[in-house]
Formats: C-alpha cells, sequence, structure tokens
C-alpha cells in the first residue's frame, strides 16, 4: 500500500514542478502565483502547502535534484584531468542540458535560482579541484581557474540554450574542450603538462 501513496505523492510534485517550470518560462518567477502553479497543475491549493511553504521552496527542490545531476557528472570527470581528450565529457555535459533544457532555463535565468547557481558552480568546481594534481604550477591559483572553468561552462551552457541549441551536444563537446579546458588551462600553467 505505500508504494502506491509515495508514487502519487511523487506525481502530484512532478505536476506541481512541471507547472512551475511551465509558467516561469512563459512569464517570469516573480509574477508566478501558487494559484497559478496549482490551478495549471490541477491540484488543490492546500495540496501545495502540504509539501512546500511557498514558491520558493519548490524552485530549490527542483533546482536541488539538477544540482545532484550536475555534481554528480561533474564527478564523473577523468582523474587525468588536465591530459587527454575532453570532449566526450563534454558531450555528456550538453546532452543532460539538452534532456533537461527547461530546468536549466529556469535554473540560469531565474533571479530565485541564484543560490543555486553558486551551488552548482561551487559543485562544479569542486569536481576540477579534486582531480588537478597539487604539484601543479599555475600563474593564477588553481582555485580561481577552477570557479572560472565552472563559471565559463555554466555561460556557455546559457549561451546554447538561449541561442536555442544551434549546435549538436557533440560539437558542444568540442567547444567545451577547446575553450573552457585547454583555452583557461593551458594559459595559467607554468610547467611542462601536457595540456
Amino acid at each position: 500500500m505505500q508504494p502506491k501513496l509515495d508514487r502519487r505523492i511523487e506525481r502530484t510534485n512532478q505536476l506541481l514542478e512541471n507547472a512551475l517550470v511551465a509558467l516561469v518560462l512563459e512569464k517570469g518567477y516573480e509574477a508566478v502565483t501558487i494559484k497559478d502553479i496549482t490551478d495549471r497543475a490541477n491540484v488543490a491549493y492546500v495540496t501545495f502547502f502540504r509539501r512546500y511553504k511557498d514558491k520558493d521552496e519548490l524552485l530549490v527542490k527542483m533546482l536541488e535534484a539538477v544540482v545532484e545531476e550536475i555534481s554528480a557528472l561533474a564527478n564523473q570527470m577523468t582523474p587525468d584531468y588536465l591530459t587527454g581528450s575532453h570532449v566526450e565529457e563534454g558531450v555528456v555535459i550538453f546532452r543532460h542540458a539538452q534532456a533537461n533544457h527547461r530546468l536549466y532555463r529556469l535554473l540560469l535565468s531565474s533571479p530565485g535560482a541564484l543560490p543555486i547557481v553558486k551551488r552548482v558552480r561551487a559543485a562544479i568546481a569542486a569536481s576540477i579541484l579534486h582531480y588537478c594534481d597539487p604539484g601543479l604550477e599555475s600563474s593564477v591559483p588553481l582555485e580561481v581557474v577552477a570557479h572560472h572553468s565552472a563559471a565559463s561552462l555554466l555561460a556557455l551552457i546559457e549561451w546554447w540554450l538561449e541561442h536555442d541549441m544551434p549546435y549538436p551536444p557533440e560539437r558542444m563537446g568540442e567547444i567545451y574542450e577547446t575553450m573552457i579546458i585547454r583555452g583557461t588551462w593551458m594559459g595559467v600553467l607554468t610547467h611542462d603538462a601536457d595540456v
């Protein structure tokens, strides 16, 4: 019996999330009311408050799931981060953005999502730093380079989505490697690392 209830709760949560995303993309986060969300989701108004205290909490819960997925992707980066090809890594990231484009748009364009964007950036930067050889010599502190790389990746995803994904994920993987991995890291490393 319990799994059936869990599925109903999950389904209701999904309806509320889908409604919020659609409404925010239509008219902006600030203009969306809880009544708008429940009407669009065809869910009772009181049901919303059984799950969330306000629309900010709904947004945070949704985007936290995206943060977890992005963090998991970032943690799949090769331990040999600065050597070899990173095209496939970029392809995986852009395929994820493509499959979840509505949530990424919400994440990258909603003023209410700014704290979550900061967490995403920090998670990506931490993953990059995790795989950097601590013996690397750099003209710029590695934590600065990692945060710059994370911010650049999010900016590239945002540009791609704002322009309706004009290039396939495979091409974006190449661009990711050229601009973010090689373009950033080659300019700051001061020893003979094979970048």
